[in-house]
């Protein structure tokens, strides 16, 4: 008994102390806090949350809780961080979520329809943010593969094909993590910054920090709201410089593979007698004059024709324009180089085609 006693007090205190690390820092909301609590105060107790960006969270397994709460909306919006700012009070409706993510690709849009179609939640609006960069898989990231299962059980069903396998992504407490040391490597590398995963609720509507809404929508942080004009002019003069455009970077077509997924996706949606809309999000004209002038990134009047041109075939509602003329929109409505300003937003959402009319507005 007494040769076992020294290891046992030894190893103990330091197992403790990596329990007590790992559940302090909780960089990945494993342990004293996960997204499923998270998206049960966003969706039961309609809180907004605060915290999130300082602990650099996972906006796609939030994402997954908020939806996995939630019943089927009349509204809902998917598309990349361009889209973040619609709110439910725009729409006249509460009963409206904005699915929209950092970053997003085809795959995304997949995976959020994978977990509306799995759950029965479609809702009976969609309103879906078309970026140019959609269609070029050279800047195509790996975020997606957070919902991986998602996205592979929407291919399944666009295919036509019966999803013989499915795995739920635990986004709950995972007791796996008390312990693991690999957890605890990176848990300790946070503590002399003093990181960690902590986030607080509140019914306020903005703070001084980036606040995720229990509508999905955000409202950034202070110090971008109230961003001078010439700030956004300065960065988008720089980008201008450095012949930069978010994400059409390498882009030399339209790949076939994104559009036929697009195409499939809307075939479906409106098989399930769900009403689509797309929605083009519109660029500053400082940087909508520089596409112009530079032939590389002509596709971006592609993308805009080619979505006139499914909206016609397919009865489809399209509202807004890269082309920030439509809109009126100014450097002050900007709070950087490619997001508009809250108040801004319903300018930018007119109709450029809708099906009752069969008119192309523009």
């Amino acid at each position: 008994m007494k040769k076992w006693f020294k290891p046992v007090c030894f190893v103990l205190p330091l197992l403790l102390f990596v329990a007590v690390v790992n559940w302090y820092v909780d960089s990945y909301a494993y342990l004293r806090v996960t997204y499923e609590q998270i998206g049960s105060q966003m969706i039961e107790g309609q809180n907004n949350v605060v915290g999130l960006e300082e602990s650099n969270f996972n906006d796609r397994n939030l994402l997954l809780a908020c939806l996995e709460e939630q019943e089927a909306r009349e509204v809902v919006v998917i598309g990349s961080s361009r889209v973040l700012s619609f709110d439910h009070e725009m729409f006249e409706t509460d009963s409206f979520y904005n699915a929209g993510m950092s970053e997003t690709t085809i795959y995304d849009l997949m995976a959020v329809t994978g977990i509306l179609t799995k759950q029965n939640t479609l809702p009976q609006k969609m309103v879906i943010g078309v970026d140019p960069f959609l269609f070029n898989v050279s800047t195509n990231n790996e975020k997606w593969k957070e919902l991986e299962s998602y996205e592979q059980y929407m291919e399944a069903v666009l295919a036509g094909a019966e999803p013989t396998s499915f795995q739920e992504k635990n986004i709950g407490r995972n007791d796996n993590k008390w312990l693991s040391l690999d957890y605890f490597r990176y848990n300790v590398s946070l503590l002399p910054n003093r990181e960690r995963f902590l986030v607080s609720y509140t019914k306020d509507w903005e703070a001084d920090q980036y606040m995720k809404h229990y509508d999905g929508s955000i409202a950034y942080e202070k110090s971008l709201r109230e961003i001078d004009a010439n700030d956004v002019i300065t960065l988008t003069e720089q980008s201008i410089e450095e012949h930069v455009v978010y994400r059409l970077t390498d882009y030399r077509e339209i790949d076939a593979v994104s559009m036929d997924y697009f195409t499939k996706l809307l075939t479906f949606l409106q098989g399930q007698g769900v009403e689509v809309i797309l929605y083009l999000p519109p660029y500053s004209q400082m940087m909508y004059d520089y596409i112009e002038s530079d032939e590389q990134f002509h596709l971006v009047f592609q993308v805009e024709d080619e979505m006139q041109r499914l909206a016609q075939k397919m009865g489809i509602a399209l509202y807004g324009s890269y082309d920030p003329a439509g809109s009126n929109l100014e450097m002050t409505d900007l709070y950087d180089v490619y997001h508009v300003k809250a108040e801004k937003m319903p300018d930018t959402y007119f109709p450029v085609y809708l099906p009752q009319t069969g008119i192309l507005m523009r």
